[in-house]
């Protein structure tokens, strides 16, 4: 970082930057805080000594970032998170900056740059891979994670999490599932997810207590979950199973809803031929000419209560870390309203 990065940022001469850094006589005392303490939100590591004439700088910018790869406009369900994230933010007259997380940041292990500048805090949505979730960690501004890399142990973790139960609910749909005569049960999403991996972990408890085996081949848990996320990937995915179950667990709603489109439009019916459900009760499902099994998840209630956390995180950054689910229910639908013999 150099004086040019500094000038270029706040849009003033390299000559006017020194000056201010070096307590100059002809620097107006209003400049000069400026240039310092941008300097000290971009790391810039020479300021001149001489520390008690400068002026006190206040690290609080009333600014939070909002870090997601996801495309937040494309679903209503992230839209909503967001607004949740934003009404506490605004409430606490915080402002708030959305950063997209790039492919080649992830590759890279470069986070934003925003990170870097005068930022109170921030809240990671949507799970990254392991390496670049560990890079976040490093950062030493206080941080809150909705979803995380199943990866990372919640053991000594530098972090808040928030996510919505939901080992317990997946666990309550599958008993329903065998109750009701079924056998043959599959279950698809990424478990590299936590919130997915917990659903996964739902379903296989489910099984293992009623002695059913799992099918590896109804197991489709690659970390290769966005082919999951559109109806051509879910189509190649089902399609090259030698032979569906008669019940699919799916990871979200959106999935759910690209499996009844297979299933359908390959001459099946569901539930009769094959249950299906989601988790989430995303809108969209409404559309469906029968009700889907799902979980409710109030994902502007999710974005509020990790804004909450962030804003006590800040105020008590020596308190223990804290793994926060937020409660669901089960909405059983006619999707998986089938008896087996």
């Amino acid at each position: 970082m150099t004086t040019y990065d500094i000038s270029n940022e706040l849009g003033i001469s390299r000559n006017t930057v020194s000056k201010a850094l070096n307590n100059h006589a002809s620097i107006s005392e209003e400049t000069r805080k400026k240039v310092i303490e941008q300097a000290i939100a971009m790391g810039y590591n020479k300021i001149i000594p001489g520390s008690s004439e400068r002026p006190a700088i206040s690290r609080s910018t009333k600014c939070i970032a909002f870090l997601t790869r996801i495309d937040v406009s494309a679903s209503g369900y992230w839209m909503n998170l967001m607004s949740g994230v934003e009404d506490v933010l605004r409430g606490s007259g915080y402002d708030m900056k959305m950063s997209f997380i790039k492919d080649e940041d992830i590759i890279s292990l470069m986070v934003p740059p925003m990170l870097n500048s005068t930022i109170d805090g921030f809240i990671v949505v949507g799970m990254v891979n392991k390496a670049y979730t560990e890079k976040l960690l490093e950062h030493s501004l206080p941080k809150v994670f909705i979803d995380l890399n199943a990866e990372l142990p919640l053991t000594d973790l530098k972090t808040d999490l928030v996510l919505m139960e939901s080992e317990e609910s997946v666990y309550q749909i599958t008993r329903h599932l065998i109750e009701s005569g079924h056998r043959e049960i599959g279950f698809i999403g990424d478990i590299n997810s936590r919130s997915l991996f917990e659903r996964w972990m739902g379903y296989s408890r489910a099984l293992h207590e009623s002695s059913i085996p799992q099918n590896p081949n109804y197991c489709i848990t690659s970390t290769h979950s966005t082919s999951y996320q559109s109806f051509e990937g879910m189509a190649d995915t089902l399609g090259a199973l030698d032979q569906l179950p008669t019940a699919l667990i799916c990871g979200n709603d959106l999935m759910a809803l690209h499996a009844i489109r297979f299933v359908k439009e390959n001459g099946m019916r569901v539930p009769e031929d094959i249950a299906i459900s989601g988790f989430d009760q995303m809108k969209e499902t409404k559309l469906l000419d029968i009700s889907l099994t799902t979980v409710t998840n109030d994902e502007f209630q999710l974005g509020m209560r990790a804004a909450e956390e962030l804003l006590y995180r800040m105020q008590r950054p020596n308190r223990p870390f804290e793994v926060i689910r937020l409660s669901t229910k089960v909405c059983f639908g006619e999707s998986t309203r089938t008896t087996r013999a």
